[in-house]
């Protein structure tokens, strides 16, 4: 077969190299991508050949994948408890046997694997490495050996041991070396990458070799992926390796750094020294002193604080240095920075673009007016203020001073006392209400270009006010996990914004104003596990939304909200997600058919029962015109006859129901079956709703004629007694109010309903007023109430037996149970033993709001004439004139 192949492959070759013409009788060359598919065919069919049918035949239990393209194979051979290298044909281009229990490389394993370009050796057991080991890997690119033994140093390593690997560019031999080892690596002349361990009891530096390695650009040292120790550097600890771009020696329990001892890497772009605590400020001094000449583009210098540490004052020495650099990636997170020097900011390079500051427990302070010259910073990370991540095994430092002098200098290093360093803590030099507050000013000062802020877990307890941005670019701005438990508003100068997290902040109110017309260019808003469900039940006329207009995706899950108003999205006509999952919805009230790039609505994990016919039709017009999904997962949809329409609308919508496979219902023996098949439900509730209906329609038509039977038949047999009662009630109720109001005499003027607090003013002037002066007869509960009786009894028989009722009305009166009872039972003998004649008369004694009276109260004021208790010495004349005439 193999050979049958090759021969349609020479002869396709021949003629597609010398094609006859039939027109011109001469040979011509045909196109070179034929010839190209010639050659890669007679590839296909050598592998064929050699496999036998399958790449992977050699050892059945890797994984092997065709690389279609060029026609060579990638194996994948790793946790599979290999012992030993296998034989590896020679079409393979990968190979990875990681994590396996591999102890030793045979000499010549690969010499057939000349075109092999990674291989992957980590988690093993490989204790020793040979001249021949890597014998016929001349074309190798990766080679992965971390997670080994190789850690005797010269019996692990030959004197020759990468001498083939003439064109390996990257090579990790992290967690490795037990001790200070550095192999021979002079013969990787190609090598670009490097990622090694580097442990040293004293002073660190890279060995001479490292000079021969021309185009070596990244040089990872670092203590997360492997073991680094570097307790000193100096200036000629990084002497052989001026070439690299990438320095990472993070975690590398380095002690002290002096200045000049990164200068000599003019070409770096990259350097990261995070996670070194003994270090501190004074050592950054140092760093950034050495970058100024530098090509440096990203600087991480994160923890360099011990979280233990009190917090500290980033000082413009510190950053100075990094001024005139083409810096434009910061992180300086974790390291209890709780201010910055006024100025400080300022010297920042212009390039720079991000920075990230987490973990730091900031306050507010004046170099918030500085950050106006960070003017093409476009991305600031805040979040995590007052959080840390917790070491349990922090660094011993062995240094008690921190030199920050030029060890080149004649003198001995001048170094300070750690306890007469004041950039350990924070001496507040200024009473702590000079400090401004940045919600107070004027206009918050953003930086010109910035276009991302996260703000998150950033210990905000507030209400948000009324807030001004200085001119910026905002697109982006993160405010969750914080307690913003309103927000007042309104924003403004925010035209920008495209996203708004405002996730988790416990958030139950937002005024109607809250989002200013700046808002107009919003596109994603989220509201997610707040407790809005206390707002926008309330929001009929869709208010709080109305000026986002361009909003996209609106989410409000988690937010306990039972309903929503049918207008409260009215102007998100471009709502593309809306997320409503997780609340405690039971029915759709809101409208959504003007939402006509309406994609996706979530409304699982909420108690609906069953969607109405009104808001199904909606759905469906907008699956009409986008494939609409609708997610209804974990609900408690209901199969019976009242919801057998919703079921029929399953089958036949074209809406797309969205995880249908986990929707369940209640039937209606109260049986939870699942959903996934609505089709075969429908069928089977129409059929027991079919079967039942005939029957409850003559049971229900029986008892109502039974019924019916039964009280004919009761005022049949009682007709006359009927009459009888009839006429004599009749007869008694006309003869009641035959007597004129004028024949029955009261035993009172007025009753007067007062709170205990507002006697003084009853007893002496009211009193003298009306009583003494004008000669009504006034009823006081602590003058006339009867002894014995209940209180309730007393207050009965006394509005009854007064002409009318006077109710001094205060706040006092509105707190005391007795005089609301009061009020509400003149109420009552006004409607019904009065007929409705006007006897309650409300004189305001203090000045209120209509927001503290009761809607009974209202209703009163609205309908009925009242008297307020007047200042003046004129309109106390009029106003006792008054209240006398209406009470006489």
């Amino acid at each position: 077969m193999v050979t049958y192949l090759r021969k349609i492959a020479i002869n396709a070759l021949y003629f597609s190299i010398f094609g006859y013409s039939l027109t011109t009788q001469r040979y011509t060359m045909r196109n070179k991508h034929i010839l190209h598919a010639i050659i890669c065919l007679n590839s296909l069919i050598t592998i064929y050949g050699n496999t036998q049918h399958h790449p992977c035949s050699f050892l059945p239990r890797c994984r092997c994948r065709l690389e279609h393209h060029t026609n060579f194979v990638e194996v994948d051979c790793s946790h599979i408890q290999l012992k030993r290298i296998p034989s590896v044909p020679s079409y393979v281009i990968k190979l990875i046997m990681k994590h396996n229990l591999i102890a030793v490389i045979p000499n010549g394993v690969f010499s057939n694997n000349t075109i092999l370009t990674e291989l992957d050796l980590s988690d093993n057991r490989i204790h020793t490495l040979t001249e021949m080991s890597f014998n016929g890997l001349q074309n190798l690119l990766k080679l992965s050996l971390q997670n080994n033994y190789l850690s005797k140093g010269n019996i692990s390593f030959g004197a020759s041991t990468f001498s083939h690997l003439k064109n390996l560019k990257y090579l990790n031999l992290k967690n490795n070396f037990a001790k200070h080892y550095q192999p021979d690596l002079s013969k990787l002349v190609s090598l670009e990458s490097l990622q090694i361990d580097f442990l040293s009891n004293g002073i660190s530096f890279m060995s001479e070799q490292y000079r021969k390695l021309k185009n070596l650009a990244m040089l990872d040292l670092s203590g997360l992926s492997g073991k680094c120790s570097l307790p000193i550097l100096k200036s000629e600890s990084f002497k052989f390796i001026s070439q690299v771009r990438h320095l990472d020696i993070s975690t590398c329990n380095i002690q002290q750094i002096y200045r000049g001892a990164l200068s000599v890497l003019k070409n770096l772009t990259y350097l990261d020294v995070s996670n070194n605590t003994c270090i501190k400020f004074e050592g950054l001094e140092n760093i950034t002193s050495d970058l100024q000449f530098s090509n440096i583009n990203i600087l991480k210098v994160s923890y360099l604080h011990k979280m233990s540490d009190l917090t500290t004052v980033l000082k413009t020495s510190h950053i100075k240095g990094l001024h005139n650099t083409s810096l434009q990636n910061v992180y300086v997170d974790g390291n209890r920075i709780q201010t910055i020097e006024k100025n400080a900011l300022t010297y920042l390079p212009k390039s720079l673009k991000f920075l990230s500051v987490r973990q730091n427990p900031f306050k507010f302070g004046y170099y918030l007016e500085d950050v106006l010259h960070l003017s093409n910073l476009e991305t600031a990370n805040i979040s995590d203020l007052y959080r840390h991540k917790t070491n349990f095994y922090p660094e011993k430092c062995f240094f008690e001073s921190i030199c920050t002098c030029n060890e080149d200098s004649v003198n001995e290093p001048s170094c300070m006392d750690q306890s007469r360093i004041s950039s350990r803590y924070v001496k507040d030099k200024i009473r702590k209400g000079d400090i401004p507050d940045i919600f107070s000013l004027i206009e918050i000062p953003i930086p010109t270009n910035l276009k991302h802020i996260n703000y998150s877990s950033g210990s905000l307890v507030m209400d948000l006010p009324k807030l001004m941005f200085s001119r910026n670019k905002l697109e982006t701005v993160d405010i969750s996990n914080n307690i913003l438990h309103s927000l007042i508003g309104p924003i403004f100068n925010v035209t920008s914004l495209k996203t708004l997290n405002v996730a988790n902040n416990f958030c139950s109110n937002i005024s109607n104003f809250f989002f200013s017309t700046d808002f107009k260019n919003l596109e994603r808003l989220n509201f997610q596990n707040n407790l809005l469900g206390y707002v926008l039940p309330d929001d009929i006329d869709g208010k709080i939304f109305h000026n986002l207009k361009s909003l996209t995706d609106l989410m409000l899950s988690k937010n306990r909200i039972p309903n929503l108003p049918k207008k409260i999205l009215k102007s998100q006509r471009n709502l593309q997600k809306l997320d409503l999952s997780d609340n405690i919805l039971t029915d759709i009230t809101f409208r959504v058919s003007h939402m006509m790039h309406l994609q996706e609505l979530d409304l699982s994990g909420n108690r609906i029962t069953i969607i109405s016919a009104p808001i199904t039709s909606q759905l469906n017009s907008l699956a009409r015109k986008n494939n609409f999904s609708v997610d209804l997962n974990d609900n408690l949809l209901e199969c019976n006859c009242i919801s057998i329409k919703f079921i029929e609308w399953m089958t036949t919508t074209n809406v797309r129901l969205k995880n249908i496979k986990k929707y369940k219902c209640m039937l209606w023996n109260r049986t939870i079956v699942s959903l996934h098949n609505p089709k075969e439900t429908y069928n089977l509730l129409k059929k027991h709703c079919t079967s039942y209906e005939q029957l409850e329609i003559a049971l229900v038509s029986g008892i109502l004629l039974f019924i019916a039977i039964i009280v004919g038949a009761v005022v049949y047999r009682f007709r006359w007694k009927l009459r009888y009662l009839y006429y004599i009630v009749k007869v008694k109720y006309s003869s009641l109010h035959s007597e004129t109001e004028e024949e029955y005499s009261y035993m009172y003027g007025a009753f007067v309903s007062y709170a205990d607090e507002d006697r003084i003013f009853v007893h002496k002037t009211l009193l003298q007023k009306l009583e003494v002066e004008n000669g009504i007869q006034l009823c006081l509960h602590m003058r006339n109430f009867l002894p014995g009786n209940d209180i309730a009894t007393n207050i009965a028989s006394a509005i009854h037996n007064s002409r009318k009722t006077l109710v001094i009305m205060s706040h006092n009166f509105l707190k005391s149970y007795w005089c609301m009872f009061e009020y509400n039972m003149a109420r009552m003998e006004n409607v019904y033993e009065r007929r409705d004649e006007n006897v309650v008369f409300l004189m305001f004694y203090e000045q209120m709001s209509p927001r503290d009276l009761p809607l009974n109260v209202l209703e009163m004021i609205q309908s009925k004439s009242y008297i307020e208790y007047p200042n003046d010495e004129y309109g106390d004349t009029v106003f006792w004139d008054q209240l006398v005439n209406a009470l006489k």
